[in-house]
């Protein structure tokens, strides 16, 4: 059947992109190449330590999973913002939407910077400010195959500019969803997956290319209801909802490490919602290795406010994000 052929298809996908090596010579592969894209994307999935392949559902599965966005209804707008310390901010906007007969599509916005960096040149002397700006956009898009499959893909359009100098990147990701039961989700997702993605430097003084590595995330979401649905408005949503999940990604293959993210999330009554969890890579709990990470969130009528908490070795990151569903 066609959904057995398209599992098989993937999973020999995903293979290849975890034993595959970019071909491209002359290449300089910078660890903080198109930085902006480690970051994640919306304050629930980063509550949840990033565990977000399989339990994507929104909007912000433009960036986790694109195969969720095939789970969204009508149209979805997400803005998230974060200080990072006190020069560098993080910030994401999307807008999704579902056209029911076609699939759902999402545009995506991602932007890292430093602002107002003072040139001084060789005198104390304030001569100027220069940006740092490290932006991504995303074209994605989600659609059901059958009620047990659905499949993705994001084109990733890249630019950094760093005071004169300035680079320019593409690439591209695929995900797919499997749902075998009501309560248990699987997610695959295979990024950069044509070998590598490419960022062109120039106005430098060699003008190197840089490689974003082929990557895989394998990620288990499992989602219980707890007590009898209630009536609420014109439809019966469970007394609460308890749900588990799991990913692993290669993104540290190149140091021998595996990473992983675990996070839970409890929504009562569909109206707030508590998180928690963690990324680790290769299991190890030190502090350059473990990030845990909590959060809450609040959904009323059209709005859900979510908020997070990451910790890490040089302090704690604040998220704030909205979803708006119209």
């Amino acid at each position: 059947m066609i959904s057995k052929r398209i599992l098989s298809f993937f999973l020999a996908l995903l293979s290849a992109v975890v034993l595959s090596k970019p071909a491209a010579v002359h290449a300089d592969n910078t660890a903080y190449a198109a930085e902006v894209l480690t970051k994640g994307a919306g304050a629930r999935p980063l509550a949840m330590g990033g565990a977000f392949a399989a339990a994507a559902n929104d909007a912000t599965a433009a960036y986790w999973n694109p195969a969720g966005l095939a789970l969204i209804d009508d149209v979805e707008i997400t803005t998230m913002h974060a200080a990072e310390n006190d020069l560098q901010s993080y910030d994401f906007v999307n807008l999704a939407f579902n056209t029911e007969s076609a699939g759902s599509y999402a545009i995506s916005y991602l932007r890292l910077g430093v602002d107002g960096i003072p040139l001084t040149g060789n005198t104390p002397t304030v001569t100027g400010y220069a940006t740092y700006a490290d932006q991504a956009g995303l074209i994605s898009g989600g659609w059901k195959l059958s009620k047990q499959f659905a499949v993705g893909g994001t084109i990733k359009l890249l630019k950094t500019d760093a005071y004169t100098a300035s680079a320019f990147g593409f690439g591209s990701d695929i995900g797919l969803l499997f749902k075998p039961m009501k309560e248990l989700t699987i997610g695959l997702v295979a990024r950069d997956f044509t070998g590598g993605s490419y960022i062109q430097w120039q106005n430098t003084t060699s003008n190197p290319t840089q490689i974003l590595q082929p990557s895989a995330t394998l990620g288990i979401s499992y989602s219980q209801e707890l007590g009898k649905r209630e009536a609420q408005g014109n439809a019966e949503v469970p007394v609460s909802t308890l749900t588990v999940n799991f990913d692993a990604d290669s993104l540290y293959m190149d140091k021998s490490l595996n990473n992983y993210h675990f996070g839970v999330e409890y929504w009562y009554r569909h109206f707030v919602a508590v998180r928690g969890g963690f990324e680790t890579k290769g299991f190890q709990f030190d502090n350059d290795s473990f990030t845990p990470s909590a959060g809450v969130g609040v959904w009323a009528y059209l709005f859900e406010i979510d908020y997070a908490y990451v910790s890490n070795s040089i302090g704690g990151i604040h998220y704030i994000s909205l979803i708006t569903r119209l």
